[in-house]
C-alpha cells in the first residue's frame, strides 16, 4: 500500500486540502459556465433536434443528421427533460452531474497511486480548467459521461485488485461493466481491457480460477457486446460519420502512418492534455514516466497498467479505423493519463527525498509542477478566455429572437443548410412557421453568374430574411453570409445586416439596388428546412 503522510500531519492535512480545493474549483467552473445557459451550439443542436421530437422507441434508432449517442443516456436526457423541461439547462444537467462527480473519483484514484497526498491535485488541476472538458460539462452531449464511467470503472478496477476481497465491489464491477456501455461509446471500448487485465491479475494470483473469471463475465460480456453491436449497426446508417472522422482513423502508407502518428498525439496533446504546441509531443513523456515509476513501486505494479489501457484501447481501434482517435471522442482518457503524470511528479518527490532533506525534496516537487504549468496549465484567464471566444461562440438563439420580434406576416426564413437544425430547435420555441423556412443548398453546377432562378415560394414574400452560421459554409473556402444573398441581388437589395453572436442576419427586399450593378456568384438550391428527420440534401424546390 502507498506510504501516504499519515492524515493528522501537517503535511497531509494541506495536500487534502490542496487536493479537494482543486475539487471545488474544477465544480464551480463548471456550475458557472452551466448556469449561464448559453444558447444551444451546432453539436448540440444536431442532437437536440431528435430528443426533443423523436419517440422513446425512435430516439433508440438513428439519430437526425448522422448524430450518435448511447440508448440508455438518450432515454435519461428525456427523463430529465420531462421532469425540468427542455431548456438548455435541464439538456445539459446530466453533462454537468457528470463532469463534476468526475472530478471527485479522479481525486480518489490519484490518492490511491501517490505517497505524497499534495500531488494528487495535480491531476484534479488539471482536469479542473482544461477548456475542453469545462465545456463539455455544461453542453448536452454525452462526453463527461464517458470519463465518468471510464473512471468509475478504473477506481473499482484498482479496489479489486488491491483491497481485500468485498462482494458489494464485486458486484459494483460486474454490473458497471454489464450496464456502462448502454451509457456510453467510450466505456464500452475500454471495459473488456479493463476487465481482461483485472482477471488476469487476479487469475495470476490465484484469487479466482479462469473458469470461475469467465463465469461471472459471461452476463456482462453478452451485454457488453450486444451494445457494441447495435452501435455499430447505428454507426454503418450514418456514412458521414467515418468521412467527418477520417483524419483521427488510420489510413495510407507507412509514410503517411508516421504522419497520421504525429498528428495524432499532437492533437491529443494540444487539445485533450492542454499542452502548448511546441510542447505538446515531448510533455507526453510525463505520463509515460509516470507509468515506469507506478510499475517499479511494488504495491502499484498491478494496477498501474489500468490507467493507460483506455488510452491504448482507442489507439488500437484508430488503428483498425473502427474508432476516431480524436477531440472529444476521446476524452474518457484524459483522466488515466492525468493521473499518470501526478504519479511521475509524485516518484520524482521520492527520488529526491532519498538524496536530499524533505523539505528539498517538496520544493524540487513544486518546481516541477510550476514547470508544467507553465507550459500545460489553463489559467482562470485562459480558461475564460477560451469558453468565451473559442467554444460554442455561434449563438443562434439570439439570432432568431430578433427575427421573431420583427417578423411580419408573408415574410420568409432562408438559412444555410448546415444552420437548419438551429430553426429546428429554437423556430418552434420562438413560435415561427415552419412553413416559412427555407434552407440554402450547395449545387452542382458552381458557374458563377448573375440572375440566379428562385422557387416562387421565396420570391412571392414580402420580405426575406437570411440567416447564416458564419462558421458553418455552403460552398468550400466561401464565408455564408456572402454565399446566400448573392443570388438574390439581381432582384433584391439589402435593408439591414447585423452580426449577432456569429450568426449574420440580413434583410432582402424587392428591387435591385440602384447603381449597383450584382456581383457573380455561384446559385443555390432551395428547400423546406422540414421535420428532424429530413435528408440533409433533400430534392430542391421548382425555381421559375
Amino acid at each position: 500500500m502507498p506510504r501516504t503522510q499519515h492524515p493528522r500531519s501537517r503535511t497531509g492535512l494541506v495536500g487534502e486540502v490542496v487536493v479537494w480545493a482543486a475539487v471545488l474549483a474544477g465544480i464551480v467552473a463548471r456550475v458557472d459556465l452551466w448556469w449561464q445557459g448559453r444558447a444551444f451550439w451546432r453539436d448540440e443542436l444536431a442532437l437536440v433536434q431528435s430528443l426533443d421530437t423523436y419517440s422513446l422507441r425512435k430516439l433508440l434508432g438513428p439519430l437526425s443528421d448522422t448524430q450518435s449517442a448511447p440508448p440508455a443516456w438518450l432515454l435519461l436526457e428525456r427523463l430529465v427533460t420531462t421532469a425540468f423541461g427542455t431548456g438548455e439547462r435541464a439538456y445539459r444537467l446530466i453533462p454537468l452531474l457528470a463532469g463534476c462527480a468526475t472530478l471527485v473519483l479522479v481525486a480518489l484514484l490519484a490518492r490511491k497511486f501517490v505517497r505524497h497526498t499534495w500531488t494528487a491535485a495535480i491531476p484534479v488541476l488539471a482536469l479542473a480548467t482544461l477548456p475542453q472538458l469545462v465545456f463539455y460539462s455544461a453542453q448536452a452531449k454525452q462526453y463527461t459521461t464517458d470519463m465518468l464511467l471510464v473512471t468509475g470503472l478504473l477506481l473499482l478496477g484498482v479496489g479489486m485488485l488491491r483491497g481485500e476481497p468485498s462482494r458489494r465491489r464485486e458486484v459494483a464491477w460486474y454490473a458497471l461493466i454489464a450496464i456502462g456501455p448502454w451509457f456510453s461509446h467510450g466505456f464500452m471500448l475500454a471495459a473488456p481491457l479493463l476487465a481482461a487485465w483485472v482477471g488476469f491479475v487476479q487469475w495470476r494470483g490465484g484469487v479466482r480460477s479462469l473458469l470461475g473469471q469467465l463465469a461471472r463475465l459471461a452476463v456482462p460480456g453478452v451485454s457488453l457486446l450486444l451494445a457494441a453491436l447495435w452501435a455499430r449497426h447505428l454507426t454503418s446508417l450514418a456514412p458521414d460519420f467515418a468521412w467527418y472522422w477520417k483524419p483521427f482513423m488510420r489510413v495510407g502508407d507507412r509514410g503517411r502512418f508516421l504522419h497520421w502518428n504525429r498528428f495524432l498525439w499532437e492533437d491529443f496533446g494540444i487539445r485533450e492534455l492542454g499542452f502548448d504546441r511546441p510542447w505538446a509531443l515531448v510533455l507526453l513523456a510525463v505520463p509515460v514516466l509516470g507509468l515506469a515509476a507506478a510499475c517499479a513501486r511494488r504495491w502499484s505494479r498491478s494496477t498501474a497498467p489500468l490507467l493507460v489501457l483506455p488510452l491504448i484501447t482507442a489507439y488500437a481501434f484508430a488503428l483498425v479505423s473502427m474508432y476516431p482517435f480524436g477531440r472529444r471522442l476521446v476524452l474518457f482518457c484524459v483522466p488515466g493519463v492525468l493521473v499518470l503524470a501526478g504519479i511521475a511528479v509524485d516518484a520524482l518527490v521520492d527520488g529526491v527525498r532519498r538524496l536530499a532533506p524533505s523539505w528539498a525534496a517538496q520544493v524540487v516537487g513544486l518546481a516541477v509542477v510550476l514547470a508544467l504549468g507553465l507550459v500545460a496549465w489553463t489559467t482562470p484567464v485562459g480558461l475564460n478566455q477560451d469558453l468565451r471566444y473559442q467554444y460554442g461562440v455561434d449563438d443562434y438563439r439570439v439570432a432568431l429572437r430578433f427575427v421573431k420580434a420583427r417578423w411580419k406576416p408573408g415574410d420568409v426564413l432562408v438559412v444555410g443548410n448546415g444552420d437548419r437544425v438551429a430553426f429546428r430547435v429554437y423556430g418552434p420555441r420562438l413560435g415561427l412557421p415552419a412553413d416559412r423556412a427555407y434552407r440554402a443548398m450547395r449545387l452542382l453546377d458552381e458557374t458563377k453568374r448573375v440572375g440566379c432562378p428562385l422557387p416562387t415560394g421565396i420570391t412571392s414574400a414580402g420580405r426575406i430574411w437570411l440567416m447564416t452560421g458564419d462558421r458553418v459554409s455552403i460552398y468550400p473556402r466561401d464565408r455564408s453570409r456572402y454565399t446566400v444573398i448573392v443570388p438574390f441581388l439581381d432582384r433584391y437589395h439589402r435593408v439591414y445586416f447585423a452580426d449577432k453572436g456569429h450568426v449574420t442576419i440580413q434583410v432582402l427586399m424587392p428591387g435591385p439596388a440602384r447603381g449597383v450593378e450584382p456581383a457573380k456568384g455561384r446559385c443555390l438550391g432551395f428547400a423546406p428546412v422540414g421535420p428532424p428527420g429530413t435528408p440533409a440534401r433533400p430534392p430542391a424546390l421548382p425555381v421559375d
